[in-house]
């Protein structure tokens, strides 16, 4: 038995015989394309300033002044003049050739649109038309309400008259039999 286990335990450490060999796979980086930088020129930008208090010490006070300030830009810009955006496209902008695939999905999409529409607009008057129902059943509840109160006390009335009756109370008034016999 112990020869067994000495024998496991040697083909457990030993493994498998069969290596494989790695490839080594190296991978160049491209180099980055370093290009000619554009000519530039210096431009001075004069900046005014206002009176105003220096934040480190505020016993200081700094008088209205200019500032300028150089800045490196290309040659071919020649005035620093600003145009809004809008003015022009960016260099990217290519609009789409018109598509008849997209043409109709527009068109669908409106129908639909006009389709939600008219269906909100019947359910804002059915719920003005809910609200309406709702107020008159509101009505006629508080109505019947009081219609039952009425009759609860015209039948507290009625039964206090009998009570009075049958005691004979009432001057004048037959009284009625206590029991009847035919």
């Amino acid at each position: 038995m112990r020869r067994y286990m000495i024998l496991i335990a040697t083909i457990l450490m030993a493994g498998c015989a069969t290596h494989r060999t790695a490839t080594i796979v190296t991978v160049t980086e491209p180099q980055p394309i370093v290009r000619e930088a554009a000519p530039m020129h210096e431009v001075e930008t004069r900046y005014e300033l206002r009176s105003y208090r220096d934040a480190d010490d505020p016993s200081v006070r700094h008088e209205a002044h200019a500032v300028y300030r150089e800045t490196f830009v290309p040659e071919k810009v020649t005035s620093l003049v600003t145009v809004p955006r809008s003015n022009f496209a960016p260099v990217t902008y290519d609009p789409l050739p018109p598509s008849a695939e997209l043409a109709a999905e527009i068109a669908a999409q409106k129908e639909i649109t006009v389709e939600l529409r008219s269906i909100q607009a019947a359910m804002a008057a059915m719920e003005e038309q809910a609200r309406n129902q709702y107020g008159t059943l509101v009505d006629q509840t508080a109505e019947s309400a009081k219609l039952r109160q009425e009759l609860e006390a015209d039948r507290a009335r009625v039964s206090e008259l009998e009570t009075r009756l049958r005691a004979g109370d009432i001057a004048g008034a037959p009284v009625p039999p206590a029991e009847t016999n035919w």
